[in-house]
């Protein structure tokens, strides 16, 4: 991934929102190493508003635990309350109290504990861009989807490694009971999938090991969606990764994280990213 810097990305995303004349008046006072590295930058779309920073509702609430377990009881109940109901009511479980605190905190109280959470999730030198300050992306599209979706998108995609080790089971026994277990909007999809010829060698899932059960096969199959994800991901904008991995839950988020990591190849990764641009175009499944 390219280095870049987030406070160049934010004031590119600012001129390429301003009118021409506003913006040629504001570039004259850049030096001119800052305005060559702007003009290498991808533009941005000039219709939209300005947008807001990042927001705790972007974030899956069990990112927090870590954070709040390091306060007290009582405090804790002070981060609480300055939650959503529903996210106040999730962590509340999590940290064992019997029941959510009902008083709501509002205000600067409630701004100085949301921003700290943030802060123990990004760091204090840390910088992030506002999801509407991000380079464009065909990945984009994933931040509006709630984790639910983000979820469904990932078993959706490992069809595509199981269309590919169908194609090596000859045995009918097998085959029968992997459709079995497999949902009606799978297997149509599944049906889809079938028509695509990878453009890349994939490792086998080595379904000869499979132990027959529906779990086992469901997990398989989501760890292999998760790493596909990972390898389209690898080559998008950092602060673009970090939040579709905040997106999830803590456990699948790391993972995703740990994927990302590694660069896959830019035809591996293109490949990849037009198979979830079908998904996404598929209305059915994310209506």
């Amino acid at each position: 991934m390219k280095e870049r810097k987030p406070s160049e990305m934010v004031l590119k995303a600012f001129l390429c929102r301003c009118s021409p004349e506003k913006k040629e008046h504001l570039e004259s006072f850049l030096p001119a190493s800052t305005k060559q590295r702007l003009e290498k930058m991808p533009s941005f779309p000039k219709e939209k508003e300005m947008g807001k920073g990042i927001s705790l509702e972007q974030i899956h609430w069990s990112w927090f635990i870590p954070t709040l377990k390091t306060y007290s009881a009582r405090e804790q109940k002070l981060f609480l309350s300055a939650l959503s109901p529903q996210v106040r009511e999730n962590l509340s479980q999590e940290l064992g109290f019997n029941s959510p605190p009902k008083e709501e905190l509002k205000n600067l109280g409630a701004s100085f504990l949301k921003q700290t959470l943030l802060t123990s999730l990004i760091g204090h030198r840390s910088r992030i861009v506002p999801p509407d300050y991000l380079p464009v992306s065909p990945l984009k599209p994933l931040l509006r989807l709630t984790k639910k979706k983000l979820i469904r998108l990932i078993d959706f995609l490992s069809l595509y490694d199981l269309a590919a080790e169908l194609r090596q089971i000859v045995e009918t026994k097998i085959l029968k009971k992997i459709y079995s277990l497999l949902s009606e909007q799978q297997k149509k999809f599944l049906k889809i999938a079938m028509t695509h010829k990878e453009p890349y060698p994939l490792p086998r899932l080595k379904l000869d090991k499979w132990d027959g059960t529906e779990d086992s096969l469901h997990l398989l199959l989501h760890k292999r969606g998760l790493a596909r994800l990972g390898a389209a991901l690898s080559t998008q904008d950092p602060d673009l990764v970090w939040y579709i991995c905040h997106q999830l839950d803590i456990g699948r988020g790391n993972a995703l994280l740990k994927l990302c990591a590694k660069e896959a190849a830019l035809d591996v990764s293109d490949g990849i990213i037009r198979q979830i641009e079908e998904l996404l175009n598929n209305k059915e499944l994310f209506l």
